[in-house]
């Protein structure tokens, strides 16, 4: 039991880290590309 309490998801952290950093590549990519064809935000 005392091992399951201490378990640190490392995984799972790391994966939601890709994510969220693929997230904000991805929109400044599509942001970056309307502000060059002229497109109002």
């Amino acid at each position: 039991m005392k091992n399951q309490e201490e378990f640190q998801p490392k995984g799972t952290v790391a994966i939601l880290v890709v994510f969220v950093i693929t997230l904000i590549v991805l929109w400044g990519t599509i942001y970056l590309t309307l502000l060059q064809r002229g497109g109002t935000v």
